[in-house]
């Protein structure tokens, strides 16, 4: 029998609550969908990316999640969880050699690194994780490639499970709004570029071949309305007070300085204008924006012309000038789903046209024409992506080629084809059936106003027949239209050639919102520097910040840099200098993206007239210093934070050539700092920069 104390102390027990049991969910059987892909591969639950057992240094697993690297998944944990497990490494489907290295991170809440696997390669045992996750909101698994998109990264995490207690752990989408951004505070910028009395930008270059015509506006500041004044025009060229816009044309090759004023009601400002009339074009870095971060190959007209708009109220009062039509623009269902794929549009004489389901006013022979024209009523310039090569459904039917005695057999190589988009066969750019087809294309181009044309597929591999022939097209039209070849890297031994035949080319694959690609580019970007000259740029490609991913890689989502890294970015991309895109659909601008991108001290960085490479003057672990010399004898200085925790950066005068007091001016805070006699030392966020005039 119990006594009364035994009973009590019993019923008291049963009453007091129980800690939770703890309990295990395997990652692998969460909702996958969430996750974040950098391409075309789904996540596959227990098996490789391939679909093969999960496979790693020979041992089988039953359990993981095959992904390929530039992947990122978001396991919302609500502080329930305990620990973490995986065993990481590139599946043992891809032959040890292979071209590939991954890295892969667990990144806790605010994104604090909590383990990472180093490079991985190939072969290489696979790593253990174990990690204590007491008190985490939330972990991110990242696996990331190495600076290139390759196809042998097939990133394992096997044998991955949490232990928690109470409700279980759930995945998020990984680049939801919210989800990437507050992971670490606002990097303190300037955030108020208004200005009541005009003010005209940098940088005040207009390069133009002769004959063909101007299009330039003034890039100014101030309160509107705004009328405007220039004197000394070359002959043939005009001005119209009333926008600021330069049109006309100017025969003979020259220099011509056009001085020009800007007055609204409290006050003027001066400047002058050098149009260059010769053989090179883009004498500072183009300064754009491109539809394909956000829209992928789905960007409508009524989405382009929204954002041409948002384009010319916000962004070319500081400089900005083109926008660009990107991927596909001539196929109607360009993600089909098995038996729906329609046929792409095209002339009579295989030259692509807009789909009409995208671009309405492209109907009959208008082309882009009536798009190119409300572009450059706004003052801007308009441009193009295209495939290289001839479509396949033109060379099927051996249509003729337009003003040639050529048919499209004769000019198209059936065995150079895209490993990543089917429309098109390469062209045999050294014969004069291939030649022909590009100076039809160009032909057409120049007939709806294009200003800029992107050729994609033509720098990696590197097809110097194709680039020669469409530079020779080029050359031929009425337009001075500026060349981008793409994607990267392409091959610095072809540097002369990339120079006499392009303005600007890809350094690198796809870039898009991962730290360790932003991180490879600071390697890249050296083995250009000798090749960096006014009217021919190394492109880093595109920014990937604002909102992007609604029909492209990855998940709809703000950009998952933090504040500090788009800093990076900005900074080192205006160092270099690279040609400045913007990927995001500007019309979900936040104040901070416009900020970003609307600083005039760090665009007139970008655009120096001298047009000088950056040099890495100093680095060390966790760190780098990087400096341009300027047209007017000062320096811009970039100091790098690669580490993971805050910290200074320094850089003494010695390392940049200097000798004496100097006065340092930030300009991402747009603030001059206090006379230092023989270094500099800035607090930096990590992964972030400081930005600095002397």
């Amino acid at each position: 029998m119990k006594t009364p104390l035994l009973c009590c102390l019993g019923l008291l027990a049963a009453a007091l609550p129980h800690p939770a049991r703890a309990e295990s969910v395997w990652l692998s059987s969460l909702d996958l969908s969430h996750v974040e892909t950098g391409g075309h591969h789904v996540p596959m639950a227990d098996k490789s990316r391939d679909g093969k057992p999960l496979t790693l240094g020979g041992k089988t697993y039953e359990r993981g999640i095959g992904m390929e690297a530039r992947s990122q998944m978001v396991v919302q944990l609500d502080g329930r969880a305990t620990r973490f497990h995986a065993v990481v490494g590139i599946d043992d489907e891809v032959a040890a050699g292979a071209t590939a290295e991954v890295e892969f991170r667990v990144m806790g809440d605010h994104r604090w690194l909590l383990w990472t696997s180093g490079p991985m390669k190939p072969g290489q045992a696979p790593k253990t994780i174990d990690l204590d996750l007491t008190g985490q909101q939330r972990v991110t698994l990242l696996a990331s490639d190495l600076g290139e998109w390759r196809d042998a990264n097939h990133a394992d995490w096997a044998d991955t499970r949490i232990e928690f207690t109470g409700a279980a752990p759930t995945t998020l989408n990984g680049g939801c709004d919210g989800l990437v951004l507050d992971r670490d505070p606002q990097v303190a910028i300037s955030m108020d570029n208004s200005s009541a009395t005009p003010a005209i930008q940098a940088p005040g270059i207009v390069a133009l071949q002769p004959g063909k015509p101007i299009l330039y506006s003034v890039p100014v500041l101030g309160k509107t309305p705004i009328t405007f004044r220039a004197t000394g025009l070359p002959p043939g060229a005009t001005f119209d007070p009333a926008t600021g816009h330069f049109g006309g044309s100017i025969q003979k090759a020259g220099t011509y300085p056009v001085a020009v004023e800007a007055t609204n009601a409290a006050g003027s400002a001066k400047a002058t204008i050098r149009f260059v009339v010769g053989t090179e074009l883009a004498l500072t870095p183009p300064l754009g924006w491109n539809s394909y971060d956000n829209f992928g190959a789905k960007v409508t007209e009524a989405e382009f012309l929204e954002n041409t708009q948002y384009f010319a109220r916000e962004l070319k009062p500081f400089g900005w000038q083109y926008v660009v039509v990107d991927f596909l623009w001539f196929d109607p269902n360009p993600y089909p789903k098995p038996g729906e794929k329609q046929p792409s549009r095209m002339d009579a004489f295989g030259r692509a046209l807009p789909a009409l389901n995208r671009f309405p006013s492209a109907a009959g022979d208008a082309g882009f024409k009536p798009i190119a024209d409300k572009v450059h009523a706004l003052g801007l310039r308009f441009g193009i992506h295209i495939m290289r090569g001839i479509p396949k459904d033109a060379v099927a039917a051996n249509l003729p080629i337009e003003g040639s005695k050529f048919h499209a057999a004769e000019a198209a190589d059936t065995s150079s084809t895209c490993g990543w988009d089917d429309h098109t066969y390469g062209v045999k750019g050294d014969t004069p059936a291939g030649q022909a087809y590009y100076d039809s294309i160009v032909r057409l181009y120049d007939s709806w106003g294009v200003d800029y044309i992107k050729i994609d597929d033509i720098s990696s591999p590197y097809h110097t027949d194709e680039v020669g022939a469409i530079h020779r097209a080029i050359a031929k039209c009425s337009r001075s239209i500026v060349l981008s070849l793409s994607p990267g890297a392409a091959p610095v031994e072809q540097a002369a050639h990339l120079k006499a035949n392009a303005q600007l080319w890809r350094t690198t694959s796809d870039f898009w919102d991962n730290w360790d690609q932003l991180l490879a580019q600071f390697t890249r970007a050296k083995q250009w520097i000798p090749h960096v000259t006014p009217g021919h740029w190394p492109d880093a490609d595109m920014l990937p910040v604002g909102h992007i991913g609604d029909a492209s890689v990855g998940l709809p989502r703000n950009s998952g840099f933090s504040h500090a890294e788009q800093i990076s970015l900005l900074s080192l991309w205006s160092l270099l200098p690279s040609p400045l895109m913007i990927g995001s659909d500007l019309r979900r601008n936040n104040a901070w993206d416009l900020a970003l991108l609307t600083n005039p001290e760090v665009l007139a960085v970008n655009q120096d007239a001298k047009g000088a490479a950056a040099r890495c003057v100093a680095q060390g672990p966790g760190y780098e210093v990087w400096a341009k010399s300027l047209a007017d004898g000062s320096l811009a200085v970039g100091l790098f934070n690669h580490a993971e925790t805050d910290g200074p950066v320094r850089v003494t005068w010695k390392q940049l050539g200097l000798k004496g007091p100097r006065t340092p001016r930030d300009l991402w805070r747009r603030q001059t700092l206090g006379t230092t006699d023989s270094q500099l030392e800035l607090p930096v966020k990590s992964h972030g920069a400081a930005l600095i005039r002397l």
